[in-house]
């Protein structure tokens, strides 16, 4: 169900969105505080409270709500810039005439619970986009609109590897089973390793040795074995 629009026009919606961006960005709060409520008005919300705008275009009304009465009494007295519009008992209403000082910003942060905006270092920045980046990059290979970052990643270069390590005539069967057998990263199957077909048991361990390697994980060393 959509909110509704308390607006007249998207003349005054956007008016009221950036009187509202400009008092956050001197509240110096996060970007998602600012959305809109259930009536569609922007509102800078928090865990305490919330900041509407007065309707002048240059205030600010919030709204707060406490823990106790005597809680509401100390917190009226940190906010002693504000005119109080409405007293009640443990919750109460008050305007903001002008934008807050650095000093006055946190306080309003602390009371209303207003998440602060995070500063990020350049290194930091350059972290976090190499993940993003990365991230995109294997969405995209498992939507099959990017390309592999490896051959491992690729499905037949799988299957060519499970045949070069497994081999077509048993070589190395014994070893190979027993290696992915004890592999942390592949579950036990007791069950289909006492089974006497060799092509059944070829199955499995290729199936194996595929999901190693689209994980990415290293193989153990492998001895050939010559099956007697």
């Amino acid at each position: 169900m959509g909110y509704i629009d308390t607006y007249d026009s998207a003349v005054e919606a956007a008016a009221d969105r950036t009187q509202q961006k400009e008092l956050l960005t001197a509240l110096n709060g996060w970007d998602r505080a600012l959305r809109r409520d259930e009536c569609g008005a922007w509102t800078i919300i928090g865990k305490q409270g919330s900041i509407h705008t007065w309707g002048d275009g240059k205030s600010w009304v919030s709204f707060v709500a406490c823990r106790s009465a005597l809680h509401w009494t100390y917190t009226k007295r940190r906010l002693s810039f504000c005119t109080v519009t409405q007293d009640c008992e443990d919750e109460g209403s008050l305007r903001l005439h002008q934008l807050p000082t650095p000093e006055q910003a946190e306080i309003i942060r602390d009371v209303l619970g207003i998440r602060k905006r995070a500063v990020l270092s350049p290194e930091e920045l350059e972290r976090r986009r190499t993940l993003v980046a990365r991230a995109r990059s294997a969405q995209g290979r498992r939507n099959g609109t990017g390309p592999p970052a490896c051959p491992g990643e690729n499905a037949d270069f799988r299957r060519g590897a499970c045949q070069m390590i497994v081999g077509s005539d048993g070589h190395g069967l014994r070893s190979l089973r027993r290696s992915v057998r004890q592999h942390p990263s592949i579950p036990r199957l007791t069950g289909h390793w006492k089974h006497r077909n060799p092509a059944g048991q070829m199955f499995m361990i290729r199936k194996s040795v595929e999901a190693l390697l689209e994980k990415g994980e290293p193989l153990p060393m492998l001895k050939p074995f010559r099956a007697r």
